[in-house]
C-alpha cells in the first residue's frame, strides 16, 4: 500500500513525464532552433552556386550580344556558327548549376527547419529558369526567317528566328538583379534568422525596400541605368527588319535606340525616334509603364531626401537662433549710435526740425526691426528647444501634484471632522 505522499509524487511525476517544456517541443518540431554555423556554411554553399550560375549566365548573355551583331550586319557566318555552339553549351552547363543551386538553397531551409514538401517556390523558379535559358539562338535555327507585313513601309519584312532569341535572353536580366539581392547584407542567413524572430520574411521584396531606403539614389539610378540599355538592347532588335528595307528613322545605331528609350521613359517623346513594328511598341509600351514608376520614385525620394533629419533641424534651429541674436546685437548698436547723434546734435549743434524728424524716424524704424527680431528669436529659442520643453512639463506636473496634496489634505481633514463626530456621539 502507497502513503498519500507517495501516490502525488507518482501522479507528478507521470505528468511531467507527459508534459514536455515548450523547448523541447519547439526541437521536435519543424519550426525547430536552427544552428547558426551549420546554417551559415549551407547558405555559404548556397551563395556559391548562385554566383557561378551567374557567371555563366554573363558569359552565354556576352556571347549573344555578340552573335546578334554577327547576324544584324551579316558578317562571318562561320565564327557565328562556333559561337552559338558556345551558347548552347554555355546555356546547358546552366540548366545544371541551376539545378545544384536550387538543391542548394533546398539544403539550406532543410537546415533551417522548413519541411521539403513545402518548396513549391522553388520548384517553380528552376522551372522558369529552364525556360528563359533555353530562349537562346541555336545553331540549327541559323538559317531560319519569319516573314511578316509592315504597313508603316508598305513592304514585306523579316526577323532572323535567332534574333528573336536574342530578343528573349535580355529577361536574363532578373538573374543578375537576384544574385545582387542575394549577395547584400539584407539577405545574408543572419538576416534570415533576424526577421524569424519578428515573425516576418527575408524575402526578395524585403531587400529591395531595404536597398531603396538606405541608398535610394543609388537603386533609382540603377534601375534607369538598367531601363536604358535592357530596352534600348530589345529595341534595336524589334526595328532590325526596318533598318534592312530603309535607312530613314535608323535604330540600327544603339544611341539612338537608347535616346527613344529615354525620352519615352521621361516622357518627353519628342517624336524624333518612334518604333514602327508591333514587336517594337510592345516593348516601348513597356518601357512607358516602367519608366513611368522610375521617375515617380525618384521625385519621391527627392522629396524625401529634401526633409531634414531631426538632427539636422536642431541645427538649422540653433543657425537660426545665432543668426538673429547678431542682428539684435547690430539694430540694437544702431539705435544706441543714432540716438547718441541726436543728442549731440540736439545738444551741440544747431540742427532744424526736418533733420530731427528724420532723426526720429530713423529711431522709430530701428525700434519697430528691433522688435520684430526679439520675437523671432524667442519663436526660435522656443522652437525645438527640449530644456523648455522638459521645463514645461515639470511644471505641469508640479500644478498637477499641488492640486493632488490639496485633495489629499482636505479628504483628512473631512475624515477627522467624522471622527470627531462619531466619537461624541
Amino acid at each position: 500500500m502507497q502513503t498519500d505522499s507517495q501516490r502525488l509524487q507518482t501522479a507528478a511525476d507521470q505528468h511531467e513525464q507527459m508534459v514536455a517544456s515548450p523547448y523541447e517541443l519547439l526541437n521536435q518540431g519543424a519550426d525547430s532552433l536552427e544552428d547558426g554555423k551549420v546554417t551559415s556554411f549551407y547558405f555559404s554553399r548556397f551563395k556559391v552556386y548562385d554566383q557561378a550560375f551567374s557567371v555563366f549566365n554573363l558569359l552565354g548573355t556576352g556571347l549573344t550580344v555578340l552573335v546578334y551583331e554577327l547576324v544584324h550586319y551579316d558578317l562571318e557566318p562561320d565564327i557565328r556558327l562556333i559561337l552559338l555552339w558556345m551558347i548552347f553549351v554555355s546555356s546547358v552547363i546552366n540548366i545544371f548549376l541551376g539545378f545544384v543551386r536550387m538543391q542548394a538553397k533546398m539544403n539550406w531551409k532543410n537546415k533551417k527547419g522548413h519541411v521539403t514538401d513545402e518548396f513549391y517556390f522553388e520548384k517553380v523558379e528552376f522551372t522558369l529558369e529552364i525556360v528563359i535559358l533555353m530562349c537562346c539562338p541555336m545553331p540549327w535555327f541559323e538559317n531560319y526567317k519569319i516573314y511578316f507585313f509592315n504597313s508603316m513601309v508598305d513592304a514585306e519584312c523579316f526577323y532572323y528566328l535567332n534574333e528573336i532569341f536574342c530578343l528573349l535572353v535580355s529577361l536574363r536580366i532578373v538573374f543578375y538583379i537576384r544574385t545582387t539581392i542575394l549577395n547584400s547584407t539584407w539577405h545574408s542567413n543572419r538576416t534570415h534568422r533576424v526577421c524569424s524572430l519578428y515573425a516576418c520574411e527575408a524575402s526578395y521584396m524585403f531587400t529591395i525596400k531595404s536597398m531603396i531606403k538606405y541608398y535610394p539614389f543609388t537603386s533609382n539610378y540603377t534601375a534607369m541605368i538598367i531601363l536604358i540599355v535592357v530596352f534600348g538592347y530589345d529595341l534595336r532588335i524589334c526595328e532590325s527588319p526596318l533598318a534592312r528595307i530603309t535607312s530613314s528613322y535608323d535604330f540600327s545605331s544603339y544611341f539612338n535606340s537608347m535616346w527613344a528609350v529615354i525620352v519615352t521613359s521621361t516622357t518627353l517623346g519628342y517624336g524624333d525616334y518612334y518604333p514602327r513594328t508591333d514587336l517594337g511598341r510592345f516593348v516601348m509600351t513597356l518601357v512607358c509603364l516602367i519608366g513611368n514608376f522610375v521617375v515617380s520614385s525618384m521625385i519621391v525620394i527627392i522629396t524625401n531626401e529634401s526633409i531634414l533629419s531631426p538632427l539636422e533641424n536642431k541645427v538649422v534651429i540653433l543657425i537660426d537662433r545665432l543668426t538673429l541674436k547678431k542682428k539684435m546685437r547690430s539694430i540694437a548698436a544702431q539705435i544706441i549710435t543714432t540716438f547718441a547723434r541726436m543728442y549731440y546734435a540736439k545738444k551741440y549743434l544747431d540742427i532744424t526740425a526736418t533733420d530731427q524728424n528724420d532723426m526720429f524716424k530713423q529711431m522709430k524704424q530701428l525700434s519697430i526691426q528691433l522688435k520684430l527680431t526679439t520675437r523671432q528669436y524667442i519663436a526660435a529659442q522656443s522652437l525645438g528647444s527640449y530644456s523648455e520643453e522638459l521645463s514645461s512639463g515639470f511644471n505641469t506636473l508640479k500644478e498637477n501634484y499641488k492640486q493632488i496634496l490639496q485633495i489629499q489634505n482636505e479628504l483628512i481633514a473631512n475624515n477627522e471632522q467624522q471622527i470627531k463626530r462619531l466619537e461624541i456621539k
